[in-house]
């Protein structure tokens, strides 16, 4: 899943506008709709603040080849 799809998922399972959910990550409404719309990719540093709003692990968020590159540095 990637952190579009979790904030996506989260947007309309929870009920919570744009506003509402910027307030939670401590961004402005127009990150958010731009992130959902696709306009701007999600920042790194956003990651673990979406994955505590989601309720999921951070892991599940990060891209494919991050993973794979955190198991190669164990």
């Amino acid at each position: 899943m990637t952190a579009k799809e979790a904030l996506h998922h989260y947007y309309k399972e929870s009920g919570d506008s744009q506003p509402e959910i910027a307030s939670k990550l401590k961004i402005s409404q127009s990150s958010v709709h731009n992130w959902l719309s696709g306009k701007k990719e999600i920042p790194m540093e956003s990651y673990c603040a979406i994955a505590k709003l989601c309720g999921i692990e951070l892991l599940q968020l990060l891209p494919e080849d991050w993973k794979s590159a955190l198991a190669n540095e164990k």
